[in-house]
């Protein structure tokens, strides 16, 4: 029998209903929102309460970016600014920073292959030629203002002007030479770290015999005012005291000014001496700089 007569009908496969375009595409879930398009922009104000950009904070965040931006720019401004180089001249801040930095690295270069020419004195040592500066000039004074007849009593005078001049002329250029002399000296430092008198030009070789020369002046002008202080205090009885408080007092003069030519010689060496002048004239534009990064970091960080 027909089946389709019976009143019924198979379903086979190809009778079955075509499937919908739909149904052969597997569901995709819907794509998750980016977090960069979900984040806020930085520039883009925070809504408020209702929802409504908060316009006020925005402006702030503006001006705060500003005021960064302003403070970057002009510490830039100070870093290109020119300076006086130490070896003439003129040059930026940064250029003169990067021969800081050129210069300091030759020294650590030879100081790490066993180099003693660079090495500084101590502390206490480098005040000495200044204390010597001070006594030399109180002890001239003493000694002119007794050639020009100082009353001590009313010293306000034309007399005691006088000795003030003489002693402050003869003192600083005395003590000028003597640094000179120092220097000199310095510039034949070898890398043990000592001088050497026979390796000297002949230009250092006179300015150390001058110096010596104007050390034996200095301790004998001391000696003869001292003595003849003793000898008036205390008359045909000093004795040996008028010859021992001198002699001493001489004595310890010419090794103070002798103690200032060797501290300028053996203390560092040119090239510490020219760092030294290249960090003092970048010095200022350098701390400027750094204060103005300093507020536009804590300008960020509110």
């Amino acid at each position: 029998m027909n089946p389709e007569e019976n009143g019924t009908r198979q379903i086979t496969a190809e009778n079955l209903p075509a499937a919908q375009e739909a149904d052969l595409v597997p569901a995709v879930p819907p794509p998750a929102a980016d977090a960069r398009t979900a984040a806020p922009d930085a520039r883009t104000a925070a809504p408020d309460s209702s929802g409504q950009p908060d316009l006020a904070d925005r402006d702030r965040r503006m001006r705060s970016e500003r005021r960064v931006r302003g403070l970057i720019v002009e510490a830039d401004h100070r870093m290109q600014s020119r300076v006086r180089h130490p070896d003439g001249g003129e040059r930026t801040v940064a250029a003169t920073l990067a021969d800081e930095e050129e210069q300091r690295q030759q020294i650590s270069r030879q100081t790490g292959m066993g180099s003693r020419k660079h090495r500084r004195l101590p502390r206490w040592q480098r005040w000495i030629p200044k204390f010597v500066l001070f006594f030399d000039f109180a002890l001239l004074l003493y000694f002119f203002a007794g050639i020009t007849n100082v009353d001590w009593q009313s010293p306000l005078s034309m007399n005691l002007a006088f000795a003030i001049a003489l002693a402050a002329m003869v003192t600083v250029l005395a003590y000028g030479f003597l640094a000179f002399t120092g220097h000199r000296m310095r510039s034949y430092k070898n890398h043990a770290g000592t001088v050497h008198l026979d390796e000297l030009d002949g230009l250092t070789r006179a300015a150390f015999g001058a110096a010596t020369v104007v050390i034996a002046v200095l301790a004998a002008l001391m000696y003869l005012r001292i003595h003849s202080e003793v000898t008036g205090a205390l008359g045909p009885q000093a004795g040996v005291t008028a010859l021992v408080i001198p002699l001493a007092v001489a004595v310890v003069s010419a090794v103070a000014n002798y103690l200032v030519v060797l501290i300028h010689a053996l203390d560092g060496s040119d090239e510490v001496a020219r760092l030294d002048r290249l960090a003092a004239a970048a010095r200022r534009p350098v701390r400027k700089a750094h204060r103005l990064r300093r507020r536009a970091a804590r300008q960020v960080q509110r």
